[in-house]
């Protein structure tokens, strides 16, 4: 399994893994027309100073994940999907792509992260609470971007750098 940054090639693969795990018959469907993000990846992620990470397994896209950057030390995770034969063991693969994304994050000096996920995102929910992230109002989100789901919740952790380059989150 390789992690690497997203290339224009990735770009079919991308949007058929987050469209597959997106539409799964829990939530309602949304498409690309609903988060046109995905057809500007290199543009709103990679042009902007944030970053956009794919997870491959014998050349085909099996997760993804991206962070955008918002200016003032803020970014939003977005587009964090994992085929499901690679969730949990032994794979772990969620974690490894968090890991790449919170690395990034810290070397390019970002604050805080915030998200969205659907209400009724309950693993996705779990694994954020346990990376440190803690669930947020819309109210308090620092900045308007755009979220495919209207019925979503919102988290946010603050990262913390020190010299041994460890982050934790800050409840504010």
């Amino acid at each position: 399994m390789k992690i690497q940054t997203y290339v224009e090639a990735d770009r079919e693969e991308v949007i058929s893994l987050v469209l597959h795990c997106q539409n799964d018959g829990t939530r309602p469907f949304v498409s690309v027309d609903d988060q046109p993000e995905l057809l500007h990846i290199k543009e709103k992620f990679l042009d902007n100073g944030g970053n956009f990470w794919v997870a491959k397994e014998q050349g085909k896209v099996v997760g993804s994940v991206g962070l955008m950057m918002c200016g003032s030390g803020l970014g939003v995770l977005k587009k964090f999907f994992v085929s499901e034969a690679y969730r949990g063991k032994p794979h772990h693969l969620g974690r490894k792509l968090y890991k790449t994304l919170l690395n990034f994050a810290k070397e390019n000096g970002v604050k805080r992260i915030i998200l969205d996920t659907p209400k009724n995102a309950d693993r996705a929910h779990k694994f954020y609470e346990k990376a440190g992230f803690h669930k947020i109002e819309k109210e308090e989100l620092p900045v308007a971007y755009d979220y495919p789901y209207k019925d979503s919740d919102f988290f946010s952790i603050w990262i913390l750098t020190n010299s041994s380059k460890s982050a934790e989150a800050v409840h504010r």
